[in-house]
């Protein structure tokens, strides 16, 4: 077990279905990652010394018991929000009936997630068995709905314990509908938004970030231009730092910016064919002083980085430019566009050697939802649970990897994103 975790899921229960629980609990926790452990945590595991307790540091509690009922259903409840919608998105997902904050469910106010099926939905995870034996549940055959339930546990897990970040270029979410903005974004938990600094609206900023701050979200100031990959247009992007600063100086404390996003693309410019080496070393001059400039103030600091700066497009006319990118920001956003998780041309082809090369959560996997010619590149053709079930494959991906440098999923963009989830 990892003492550095703070999910802790507990099959332990008073009740006659003991033995199911367990059996759910182990095989949701998983050793993927080292983020969960089963562990007795009844009155007979007084053993566990207090400073081991201590040690774990464990915050996040998740239960698991069974009840009588004739009908196949799960009930959630506990007061962590953000996991048990998670958690319900996840096992709605594979198919499973959910209850929100049923009165049936007995479970205890201070758990964060309470997960209690009925013994219909148990009976359904075996072959055959008695639900309250462990010796006759230890003959029996799982059945895939006992894979998909506990996977969808996990799945909810490691989605809570990744970010979800996303880019609003539509200045409008903004100007004209930030609440409608704002609710979506807590609706789906996101934790930072990288929002295109518009001076022209920034008498909209302090309302929408103030929001989003007592929300639990960061805002980060997201600007750039693939001029801005050339030396010659550095005072460019440090004038647009100033204004972000500027604005900084005269918004109240919850309002202001807490970083800077760049997007800089300089592969459109004809200097990109002109003179690659040049080009490239001119890019990674520029950004090194953007960041530079930006620290000066306290800036948080990330850039998008297209996912073939690791390939023949880059590598001979500059080795390890992606390693320096990753080395000299602060996180990076990595824009894998592509729609599937696995396998060739997929998310995780593009984004692995990002991923396994940051030495700590520094690389966000960006996903296009825009339209695009090519069928492969956007999710704009999916719907929003066949996008939901790929970027799960994405996180369990890097889970199965113990990948430490994988920090979260951001969306592109989130009108597009809006408009997927209402479909």
């Amino acid at each position: 077990m990892d003492y550095q975790s703070d999910v802790f899921i507990n099959g332990k229960e008073d009740g006659i279905f003991l033995p199911t629980s367990s059996l759910i609990a182990e095989a949701s926790s998983e050793d993927i990652y080292n983020h969960y452990a089963v562990r007795d945590v009844t009155s007979s595991a007084t053993e566990i010394g207090a400073d081991t307790k201590k040690s774990q540091d464990i915050s996040t509690l998740v239960t698991i018991q069974g009840i009588s009922g004739s009908t196949p259903t799960t009930y959630l409840s506990g007061n962590n929000l953000e996991l048990k919608n998670v958690v319900k998105k996840h096992l709605e997902m594979n198919g499973f009936a959910v209850n929100m904050d049923s009165d049936g469910t007995n479970q205890s106010s201070t758990t964060d997630v309470s997960i209690t099926y009925t013994e219909a939905q148990g009976k359904a995870f075996f072959t055959d068995g008695n639900l309250t034996s462990f010796l006759s549940l230890s003959e029996a055959a799982k059945t895939q709905k006992f894979k998909d339930y506990t996977k969808s546990i996990q799945d909810a897990i490691h989605e809570y314990k990744t970010e979800k970040n996303v880019w609003i270029w539509d200045r409008t979410a903004v100007s004209e509908t930030p609440d409608e903005t704002i609710n979506f974004l807590v609706q789906h938990h996101v934790d930072n938004l990288y929002l295109h600094f518009n001076p022209l609206i920034k008498e909209s900023y302090p309302y929408f970030i103030q929001k989003a701050t007592e929300n639990g979200m960061k805002v980060h100031a997201l600007m750039g231009a693939p001029q801005w990959g050339l030396e010659a247009n550095i005072p460019d992007g440090k004038h647009r730092m100033d204004l972000v600063r500027e604005y900084n100086e005269n918004a109240p404390a919850d309002g202001k910016f807490i970083g800077i996003h760049f997007d800089i693309e300089p592969h459109v410019l004809d200097e990109w064919d002109q003179d690659r080496a040049d080009a490239v070393q001119q890019w990674a001059n520029s950004v090194q002083e953007y960041i530079q400039y930006a620290k000066e103030f306290g800036f948080t600091v990330g850039t998008d980085l297209p996912f073939w700066t690791d390939g023949p497009s880059v590598e001979p006319y500059y080795p390890g430019f992606y390693q320096k990118m990753i080395d000299m920001n602060d996180y990076v956003t990595v824009m894998a566009y592509r729609n599937t998780a696995l396998g060739s041309n997929s998310i995780t082809s593009l984004s692995e050697n990002e991923v396994l090369y940051a030495n700590s959560p520094k690389v966000e996997i960006g996903v296009e939802l825009k339209p695009h010619y090519l069928d492969y590149v956007s999710f704009d053709d999916k719907t929003n649970l066949e996008m939901e079930k790929e970027l799960a494959l994405v996180r369990d991906y890097y889970k199965d990897l113990k990948a430490i440098g994988f920090k979260g999923i951001t969306y592109h963009s989130y009108r597009e994103w809006r408009d997927l989830t209402n479909r």
